[in-house]
């Protein structure tokens, strides 16, 4: 799919891409180099982070639920 670049080069994201992203006003997206392609992804912010984490609500076994050190470091590096 194609986009012309405007005079003050923007481009318009084509309604498939935002919503395969998921894209909403306000979002922030990265465009990546990946070999000689570039990739756009949506970007998650330390915020969004942390109103998943917030808005998770384990299943209550009377245990706390372990969490690996790789997912802790996966929430909070953002």
């Amino acid at each position: 799919m194609a986009v012309a670049v405007d005079e003050r080069s923007r481009v318009v994201i084509p309604k498939p891409v935002v919503e395969e992203l998921e894209l909403k006003e306000g979002d922030l997206v990265v465009f990546e180099k990946v070999g000689d392609d570039f990739v756009i992804r949506k970007l998650d912010t330390p915020k969004k982070r942390l109103e998943e984490v917030m808005g998770w609500n384990p299943k209550r076994t009377g245990k706390p639920e372990p969490v690996s050190p790789k997912e802790m470091k996966g929430i909070w590096k953002s």
